[in-house]
C-alpha cells in the first residue's frame, strides 16, 4: 500500500504499477484501498503496510487490524532502522542511506481477537525490532 500521493507522480506510477501497490488516501478512511487489500490476503498474497498510516507517524491505524479480521492473515512485524524522511521527498531519494530492514516472528491472531489486541500486541512486537 502507498500513499496516494505518492501514486499520483506521473513518474513514480509506472514503478508501483509494477510492484502491484495499492495507492491509498490518507485524508479520509479509504474504503476501496482496504477492499482491494482484503482481496489480495484472501487470494494468498503479501501485503506490506505501515500500519501508523506513513513511515514516521506514531500510533496504530484500525485498518491493519480490520484486516486481520476479515482474512485471519498473518501479521509480520517489521522495523526499517536507519532511514531518514527529510522535509524533501527529492531529498529523501537520493540522500544516501543505509537502512536495515528487522523483521519479527509472525503473529497469528484468534479469530475473535479485537482490534486493541491485534494493534497493540503489533505494536509490541514492532517496538522490540529496535
Amino acid at each position: 500500500m502507498v500513499a496516494q500521493e505518492y501514486y499520483d507522480q506521473a513518474w513514480l506510477r509506472p514503478l508501483l504499477d509494477l510492484t502491484a501497490c495499492i495507492p491509498v488516501r490518507r485524508d479520509r478512511r479509504d474504503l476501496r484501498a482496504l477492499l482491494q487489500a482484503r482481496r489480495l490476503l484472501r487470494a494468498g498474497h503479501v501485503l506490506g503496510i505501515f500500519p501508523a498510516g506513513g513511515i514516521d507517524r506514531e500510533g496504530m491505524q484500525k485498518g491493519l487490524a480490520w484486516l486481520v479480521q476479515e482474512t485471519s492473515a498473518p501479521v509480520v512485524p517489521a522495523r526499517i532502522l536507519g532511514a531518514r524522511q527529510y522535509s524533501s521527498d527529492l531529498r529523501t531519494w537520493l540522500w544516501r542511506q543505509h537502512p536495515v530492514l528487522r523483521y519479527g516472528i509472525p503473529l497469528h491472531f484468534h479469530p475473535n481477537a479485537d482490534a486493541a489486541e491485534i494493534l497493540g500486541a503489533t505494536r509490541s512486537a514492532i517496538a522490540t525490532l529496535a
